[in-house]
């Protein structure tokens, strides 16, 4: 499967799940527990209907708004994820240039694998940086200060990690970062070299 075989996002999906080894697919893929809030939000998206506007014309289609003072030319954006240099050698960057090309915006996560330094000097849209709120005060002063010296125009202040999830998925392989992989972790690279070759010949990263 290539990504010109890709339509849609399940095509998409199928394709990261072919092309990863099991315990990358499913840090990305997967969710807590049972995965009930993921099934359950994943649904919830077919139930939202776009209205077209009929008989107005085409000639002057505009889809661009304004989301916390920021000017975008679509009405969607990409949001923060972690890592994402785990998942494609380009990870961020990739995403950055998608975004610049469609004039969104993009979140940083505060895990991320590229610098928010990095990404302000090579491209012009608006940053939306992701923050964890950390005990150690200075901590949380320094981060905070290096996203207003990168740039950054909106903060996007994260509430949903009071403590890790129980990600049951990745009990069942031994993923951690760093890597402390069972038997069938290890099998499921093995069988999948592409991306460790992928990964051993490219810049290496750093959260």
């Amino acid at each position: 499967m290539h990504l010109h075989q890709c339509f849609n996002f399940h095509d998409f999906r199928e394709l990261a799940r072919r092309r990863l080894p099991r315990p990358i697919f499913n840090y990305i893929d997967g969710a807590a527990d049972d995965e009930t809030t993921y099934r359950r939000n994943t649904r919830a998206f077919e139930d939202c209907d776009l209205v077209p506007n009929i008989l107005g014309g085409v000639e002057h289609v505009d889809l661009s708004v304004s989301v916390l003072g920021q000017k975008l030319a679509l009405p969607v954006y990409c949001s923060p994820t972690a890592l994402q240099r785990l998942f494609h050698y380009d990870g961020e960057r990739a995403v950055a240039q998608a975004v610049e090309q469609f004039g969104t915006m993009f979140g940083i996560s505060s895990l991320g694998t590229v610098s928010l330094e990095e990404i302000a000097s090579r491209y012009t849209f608006p940053q939306i940086y992701q923050f964890y709120f950390h005990k150690d005060r200075g901590l949380n002063r320094a981060m905070l200060e290096r996203a207003k010296g990168a740039g950054v125009k909106i903060l996007m202040l994260t509430v949903d990690s009071i403590t890790g999830g129980n990600r049951e998925r990745d009990l069942r392989t031994g993923f951690t970062i760093p890597f402390r992989l069972n038997l069938q972790g290890m099998i499921d690279f093995a069988i999948r070299p592409k991306w460790a070759i992928d990964y051993v010949t490219h810049e290496p990263f750093r959260l």
